[in-house]
């Protein structure tokens, strides 16, 4: 019952942070859902070259040997890298709480990592091919930044997509989450590939 209430949160937090992008992968054992906005769709918010992104992401594990979820909530500013065409920097924090269940780990954590994303997004290509990106994502708490039992949290997301028709992109990529605790400081959380899609307003 209490997934099904954090999951029907997600879903509505992704639909208010679809003005800008709502995201959904998966693999065989993991489902993500994910949404940010981006004070570029709120002129209101944007008021210098600064860009304000808000991001809320869901993450749930289930499989023979694991029981998982993580829900994240953060925010970041973003601009574009001098003298680098095509290239964004992110760095801002992200409040993490995650809960795991496998063998006698039974319970839940929370940290506050700080984070850094820089994000490429290529030229036009001849031959009509559709836009591509790559963005690569590092989320780092030392055990100043992690609460209760937690010890530590780190992760890093590399993506590449292509938007295959307008707004709506193909995506793929590979995280690896570590959440370490009191008698595990590096517990794998999640590590592995995935795919999805994004649609972006």
């Amino acid at each position: 019952m209490f997934k099904k209430v954090i999951m029907g949160s997600l879903i509505t937090s992704g639909v208010l942070f679809a003005q800008s992008s709502a995201g959904i992968n998966i693999n065989e054992n993991d489902l993500e859902l994910e949404g940010v906005l981006d004070s570029r769709n709120l002129a209101a918010l944007q008021t210098s070259s600064t860009i304000f992104q808000a991001d809320v992401n869901f993450i749930n594990i289930d499989s023979t040997k694991q029981e998982a979820a993580l829900i994240g909530a953060g925010i970041g500013a973003t601009n574009k890298l001098e003298g680098v065409e095509g290239v964004e920097l992110t760095f801002g924090a992200k409040f993490i709480w995650a809960d795991t269940k496998e063998g006698n780990i039974d319970d839940s954590y929370t940290y506050l990592p700080l984070m850094a994303k820089i994000r490429y997004v290529f030229p036009p290509l001849m031959f009509n091919i559709p836009p591509v990106s790559m963005e690569g994502k590092m989320l780092y708490a030392p055990g100043a930044l992690a609460f209760g039992d937690a010890e530590k949290y780190s992760e890093f997301k590399a993506i590449a997509d292509m938007e295959m028709i307008q707004n709506v992109k193909v995506y793929g990529g590979y995280r690896n989450i570590i959440t370490g605790f009191k008698g595990n400081t590096d517990y794998t959380f999640n590590n592995g590939w995935f795919a999805g899609l994004k649609f972006t307003y």
